[in-house]
């Protein structure tokens, strides 16, 4: 145990007599975190001061004010000791442990970007395990997927990521979170037409897997407005099209409306024909039967884009 015989801690309360709720902190706490306060105002960038801050982060992973003065503690005595990228090497393992006890905390994700990027020789490769893990243990951890994007785009390497969303898309094809990883890819790696075509021919084998689900059908309607200009052919329409009984096409009353196999399919379709003149009274059909029989639930939003066209 480091000796703190010579720093007097700073207090973390107020106390103030007309506090509306004083927090009951634990002796540990109220101990370990003064006399971290004492360090960082007396600026002292020493190995006690580094294993303070582990414990105080143990105690509250979230303070952010004690990351950035571990920061700047790694950074000097990486420094001072001419070993940068053993020091980081050093640091990341241990924020990796960290990580696996706080797969919600963001600052560690803010805090492996700033060390990554004063490494001198980082590496994706050394990431992606604990990347995998985390979205393992949680597929919709938005904080580890922000992270990967960053890391996608820092390191400029795609090569990864295609097959990788597509092999959590094969576990849980519902698994939003991927398909908006796999959106990312491609608006950042500038495919060709001949990948987008192929691109939709996998995501309709998708569909046809299963027809109720919206993180495709937006993944599709988002493909078309990014690479082809909203410019939707004449197949995709009539794919759409086979999942809606053709409900858009004719006037129905309520009670007479058909079984269909997919609501998104119907709201696909009534999103293109809104833009063509010749088709707007389809959308309005398409839009009506949303918020009367298929989606009723959002009929004030089905009654909007109604307005809208008119």
């Amino acid at each position: 145990m480091d000796n703190f015989d010579d720093v007097t801690p700073l207090p973390i309360e107020t106390e103030l007599e007309d506090e509306l709720c004083r927090i009951m902190y634990t002796d540990e706490y109220r101990e370990t975190l003064g006399l971290a306060r004492a360090l960082l105002q007396a600026g002292e960038y020493s190995e006690r001061a580094l294993k303070l801050t582990a414990k105080v982060i143990s105690l509250a992973p979230a303070f952010y004010t004690i990351w950035n003065y571990r920061y700047d503690i790694v950074m000097h005595l990486a420094t001072q000791r001419g070993e940068v990228a053993e020091a980081i090497d050093r640091e990341l393992d241990w924020v990796d442990e960290v990580t696996l006890n706080n797969p919600k905390n963001y600052q560690i994700w803010s805090y492996k970007q700033a060390l990554l990027q004063k490494h001198p020789f980082p590496s994706f490769k050394r990431e992606l395990p604990i990347l995998q893990m985390m979205i393992e243990d949680d597929t919709k951890n938005y904080h580890v997927w922000s992270f990967r994007k960053w890391c996608v785009l820092f390191f400029q390497d795609f090569s990864h990521e295609l097959s990788y969303s597509d092999l959590l898309i094969k576990r849980d094809i519902y698994n939003n979170s991927a398909w908006t990883h796999r959106m990312f890819v491609f608006k950042h790696s500038e495919p060709d037409s001949t990948q987008i075509k192929l691109e939709i021919d996998y995501v309709k084998d998708k569909i046809e897997l299963v027809p109720q689900n919206v993180s495709v059908w937006s993944y599709l309607r988002g493909l078309y407005e990014n690479f082809w200009d909203s410019k939707y052919d004449e197949s995709i329409i009539k794919f759409a099209a086979s999942f809606t009984s053709n409900v858009q096409d004719f006037d129905h009353k309520d009670s007479n409306l058909p079984e269909i196999e997919s609501s998104h399919a119907l709201e696909f379709l009534a999103n293109i024909y809104a833009y063509q003149e010749n088709k707007k009274q389809n959308a309005i059909r398409a839009y009506l039967a949303l918020s009367s029989k298929y989606d009723p639930i959002r009929k004030v939003y089905w009654q909007r884009q109604i307005s809208l066209i008119k």
